[in-house]
């Protein structure tokens, strides 16, 4: 999914998750309005076999086939806890670098990582949340009898992972929720799902493939508006199609634009 913001306002210092990165800041007067486009496609099960190209990081990109386990997998310790919480990184770094591959002379986007008290008003936490309400839930997937979710408009047969049924959050407002844009001249965002399930599909590897074979989904990735992704993951999918299989993971990608 594509979602397009722009909003006058002042961007708060944001810091790139690299020790050796400088402080970015800006500063503009505060007037305008919320201009809002949404569009996409979503990710329902797990992909067939690629079809295009292997991924151009496939080689370079550390982690690519990394599989997130489960919590019952580590000790009940704040070490262990700390360790499977680490996953969700490890995934997030690897996407991320996947990404940048395939972004050929496009600006390489960047995460960001708070500083000081208040932190940066970044997708990160909205990210994150939709992944866990998304397997909480388990709207994705197809409409069925009894099941609470939000057709894609002009596909009344698929639920739009992206429109969340019990609040009604969209990526714009789950963006809006964190702070994103308050501090920005405009902004931008994008939001692109995937859920996997069995070994092969759970990966890194996995996801990315299956966006850039997916027009809206690649869209997104090759937008040279974008500066800023954030890819969360939480475990169990969010398709019920998935039924028992494991492993099972949700990502939940955004892309933003602070300017």
């Amino acid at each position: 999914m594509n979602s397009l913001s722009r909003r006058s306002c002042k961007q708060q210092p944001l810091v790139p998750d690299s020790f050796a990165s400088r402080r970015r800041q800006a500063a503009v007067t505060v007037t305008g309005a919320v201009l809002l486009s949404l569009t996409g496609a979503v990710s329902l099960a797990p992909p067939a076999a690629a079809a295009a190209p292997p991924l151009k990081g496939a080689g370079t990109c550390a982690n690519i086939d990394f599989v997130h386990r489960p919590r019952s997998a580590f000790p009940d310790t704040g070490p262990g806890r700390a360790i499977f919480r680490a996953q969700a990184t490890t995934i997030e770094t690897a996407v991320l670098c996947l990404i940048n591959a395939e972004r050929t002379n496009l600006q390489p986007l960047k995460r960001y990582v708070a500083l000081g008290r208040k932190g940066s008003l970044n997708l990160s936490a909205a990210t994150a949340a939709h992944a866990a309400a998304a397997v909480e839930l388990r709207w994705w997937g197809k409409t069925e009898p009894g099941k609470d979710c939000r057709p894609v408009k002009g596909n009344p047969g698929q639920c739009d992972p992206h429109i969340n049924p019990q609040t009604d959050s969209t990526p714009l407002s789950r963006a809006q929720a964190v702070g994103y844009g308050r501090r920005c001249a405009s902004f931008s965002i994008a939001e692109n799902t995937y859920a996997g399930w069995g070994t092969s599909s759970v990966t890194p590897r996995a996801a990315v493939t299956w966006w850039m074979n997916s027009t809206p989904h690649r869209d997104a990735i090759l937008n040279p508006t974008f500066t800023e992704l954030y890819t969360r993951t939480a475990w169990g999918s969010a398709d019920p199609a998935a039924g028992s299989i494991t492993p099972a993971v949700t990502y939940v990608q955004m892309f933003g634009r602070c300017g």
